[in-house]
């Protein structure tokens, strides 16, 4: 089977949070090749209290249950803080070039997030990274894009950057993906992370062998799988390894005008697959060994259609993994939200979101955001 561009596309470009109506994107021909550009411009302004300090990118979008919700501040005095960004702004640029009947595909995409380099003193100034960069040519696809572990249209529509981040897979990164009718294969880019003995938590990048990440379209259901090889080096130089994996199904009814998503994980070793950071992959014993972690994780999410202007959703989702004492025990948010789209382009909306964790050494996290999104596609 051929991936057309038009679902390469849809495939980078699909489930974004606060995703207006479609607009039409500026399309040039260049000799044999179509030039597309779209992306959108969104301003994000958003009060959040909470009993804990909040720092970094946490306050530009819920980061999920690790990163994203402060433990409570023994102290107990509570934190109120109002933010403004445009961070979420993002363009992308897509050829299809005709090579003797055969279509190459390519896409690139670039936003603002996760930016080092702004200040908010003169001029909020933030650096550009990269979201998709891939190309495609009949049953292949070869650069980065979302993993084939994460069926991103199951992502429900939130004015969030991500929505139920504790709770959802959520993870791009650079893989070789084959596609035969309804099923997909791919080798994807592997890294552990675990926690040592002394608690520190070590990112390792010495993998030698690549993720395995398989998928199955069955119509409104995704069911994907993940086998991957964690892998520690420990201080005599001696590599230290175990198999960890999981299964994700996901998908999207309709219900009338309505619809409804869902997304449910659950796997040994997942880690950074799982809750944008919500656990590490495993811990490494006192002989040296490594264990995996276990988690599962879970959201579902509705979304009515008051007119053809007018839609709210409604997100629960919840994670539970098993670390050890001061990991990550429990976690939870919901969303609420009124969006609204006078023309298609262009969408204006408010959302109310409330987070909570706890730890398995008992100490406690929780956050409430109401946020306000405007966004104009092009």
């Amino acid at each position: 089977m051929t991936i057309s561009s038009k679902a390469v596309l849809g495939m980078a470009a699909a489930g974004l949070a606060f995703a207006a109506p479609a607009a039409s994107a500026a399309t040039v021909d260049i000799g044999n090749t179509q030039l597309t550009v779209g992306g959108y411009i969104k301003l994000d302004a958003m009060i959040t209290q909470s009993d804990g300090e909040i720092s970094g990118p946490a306050r530009d979008y819920y980061r999920g249950a690790r990163l994203g919700i402060p433990t409570d501040d023994p102290s107990g005095e509570g934190k109120t803080v109002f933010d403004m960004h445009a961070k979420q702004t993002r363009f992308n640029f897509k050829t299809v070039t005709d090579l003797d009947g055969e279509k190459v595909t390519s896409f690139i995409e670039l936003d603002f997030m996760e930016s080092g380099q702004g200040n908010e003193l003169v001029s909020n100034s933030s650096s550009p990274r990269i979201r998709h960069a891939f190309l495609s040519y009949g049953n292949w696809l070869m650069g980065q894009t979302w993993s084939t572990f994460f069926n991103v249209g199951a992502l429900p529509e939130t004015i969030d950057f991500i929505g139920p981040a504790e709770s959802t897979v959520f993870i791009r990164q650079p893989q070789i993906r084959y596609t035969s009718g309804n099923f997909q294969v791919a080798i994807e880019n592997p890294q552990s992370r675990v926690t040592l003995q002394d608690g520190s938590v070590l990112n390792e990048d010495d993998n030698m062998v690549p993720d395995i990440a398989l998928r199955m379209n069955l119509g409104p259901v995704v069911l994907a799988g993940l086998v991957r090889n964690i892998t520690v080096q420990d201080a005599a130089g001696t590599d230290e390894s175990k198999v960890g994996g999981g299964l994700s199904l996901s998908g999207k009814f309709a219900v009338g005008k309505d619809d409804l998503k869902f997304m449910v994980t659950a796997g040994s070793g997942l880690g950074r697959y799982v809750g944008v950071i919500g656990n590490e992959d495993g811990r490494v014993l006192a002989d040296g060994s490594i264990e995996t972690n276990d988690l599962v994780a879970g959201f579902i999410a509705y979304r009515h259609h008051w007119n053809d202007k007018a839609r709210s959703s409604i997100v629960f989702g919840a994670f539970s993994g098993d670390e050890d004492a001061g990991g990550l025990d429990t976690a939870s948010s919901i969303h609420v939200n009124y969006l609204y789209s006078p023309v298609k382009p262009l969408t204006v909306g408010v959302e109310l979101i409330n987070a909570q964790k706890e730890n398995f050494d008992g100490s406690e996290g929780a956050f409430t955001r109401l946020q306000f999104g405007a966004k104009l596609a092009f």
